[in-house]
């Protein structure tokens, strides 16, 4: 990816016309800007990360920092961007399942961990939205090795219909709530450590709840949206917001109890499954949970104290049980 030319400009025009960009102005991969990344961790270029066996490619170490480069990250986001392409490569996660489905599903990176707080990732405020270069950059440069490393390029082998922003960039840091359990430790993070859990997911649905001041009115608003996905798969993931977090809180509410509700609430029938195309052997008022089990519900407390805004992001639609993507945990060297 390193080419000689005269100025920025031009590196920025380059990097366009070779295809390597998402669309937005990406930072020109200089040989010593990819150097200093590795350099920083004592990484060599040479090491492999992982490979692509369908597509008889392998990625290298070097391969990662210039894209991170390109995606703006700074050297100490890198081993973080490491650790979700290690976890991306795994052959649980099935990379080019969800990167060339029809589905556009997109890799969203939770990260664990002390690194949320040390690394400046934003849990608050539009989290899942703009304004933060961690939360941004570590999922753009995600998206970036899958176009340039895996080749998943929108019109060749990415055949996403419609797709979603998140092929851009996903990335939801998971606040410290007290002496709440944050899902990393549920996942077998050891408290003290750093990791990122990367599953293939669809856009998030809104929860807009003003009105329920009881767990099992915010029970029940979940449920609905999550049942009209009727994508029954690995994990799904509750985005929990602080009004709605304190109204569980406050009713001596566990995390445990609210998967448990959760996981009973958001079954849904074979009639409304069949909707999808799937599952046909089920019979019309028999009941599926949407996950295989309650370790499936995944529970992340996020964003901004203002608003009843929660929300529900639901698996790829291929992620079905024992089949497609599933979500992969990969600790963070520090």
């Amino acid at each position: 990816m390193v080419h000689q030319v005269e100025s920025e400009i031009d590196a920025i025009e380059y990097a366009f016309d070779r295809g390597w960009s998402d669309g937005l102005p990406v930072v020109p991969p200089t040989r010593d800007r990819i150097d200093r990344m590795l350099a920083a961790h004592g990484i060599e270029p040479v090491r492999e990360i992982g490979t692509v066996p369908e597509r008889k490619r392998s990625v290298s170490a070097e391969l990662v920092a210039a894209n991170a480069v390109m995606a703006g990250c700074t050297e100490a986001l890198f081993p973080v961007v490491l650790a979700a392409v290690e976890a991306v490569l795994d052959p649980a996660f099935n990379i080019v399942g969800p990167s060339a489905s029809t589905g556009g599903a997109a890799p969203l990176v939770v990260v664990h961990g002390p690194v949320v707080e040390s690394l400046r990732f934003n849990t608050d405020t539009a989290v899942l939205g703009a304004g933060n270069r961690s939360n941004l950059t570590v999922g753009r440069a995600l998206n970036l090795v899958i176009r340039n490393v895996v080749g998943s390029v929108p019109g060749d082998l990415d055949r996403a219909t419609v797709a979603h922003a998140g092929r851009i960039a996903y990335c939801l840091p998971e606040a410290q709530c007290g002496d709440w359990p944050i899902q990393g430790e549920e996942l077998g993070v050891p408290p003290g450590e750093s990791a990122v859990s990367v599953l293939a997911a669809e856009a998030p649905h809104s929860v807009a709840d003003h009105v329920n001041d009881e767990p099992e009115g915010l029970v029940e608003s979940f449920a609905r949206v999550a049942r009209t996905t009727n994508y029954a798969g690995a994990a799904i993931v509750f985005v929990i917001c602080p009004e709605h977090r304190s109204v569980f809180s406050q009713a001596g509410w566990t995390r445990q109890m609210i998967r448990e509700a959760l996981f009973e609430r958001t079954a849904a029938t074979g009639r409304e499954i069949h909707a999808t195309g799937r599952h046909d052997d089920l019979a019309f008022d028999e009941r599926i949970t949407l996950t295989p089990d309650l370790e499936g519900i995944w529970i992340v407390f996020a964003g901004g104290s203002a608003g009843g805004h929660s929300a529900i992001i639901p698996p790829w639609l291929g992620s079905g049980r024992g089949a497609g993507s599933r979500p992969v945990t990969h600790r963070i060297a520090t």
